[in-house]
């Protein structure tokens, strides 16, 4: 199994190849709480308020990018559905072994 394990820069630069960012710093950018997803929130070039969610669903890493007019109606989503092997070779999810699986080990010897 994996398990998203991203951080600040490998999120900003996994962003910045589907959308046009400012710098970093003025890029606000917030984690989950107990959980492994993020959230990037900035203002693009057009002044539309731009947010990418970057989580998993049913298994699969997914990278939602929506933007709007600030307090105003939505004007477009995409959704990327990332390549583990990808996020893998960037450092942004690891390989885990859950409890059942160290217990099968364990029974099968």
């Amino acid at each position: 199994m994996f398990r998203l394990k991203a951080n600040k820069t490998s999120l900003y630069k996994l962003v910045g190849e589907f959308e046009n960012l400012p710098p970093m710093r003025r890029v606000t950018i917030t984690k989950a709480y107990r959980t492994p997803d993020w959230w990037l929130k900035w203002t693009d070039a057009d002044g539309l308020l731009c947010v990418a969610f970057f989580s998993t669903c049913m298994g699969k890493a997914l990278l939602s990018i929506d933007k709007k007019e600030f307090c105003g109606p939505q004007v477009s989503r995409v959704v990327h559905d990332l390549d583990t092997k990808d996020l893998l070779e960037r450092g942004m999810v690891e390989k885990f072994t859950t409890a059942a699986e160290r217990g099968a080990a364990c029974g099968a010897v």
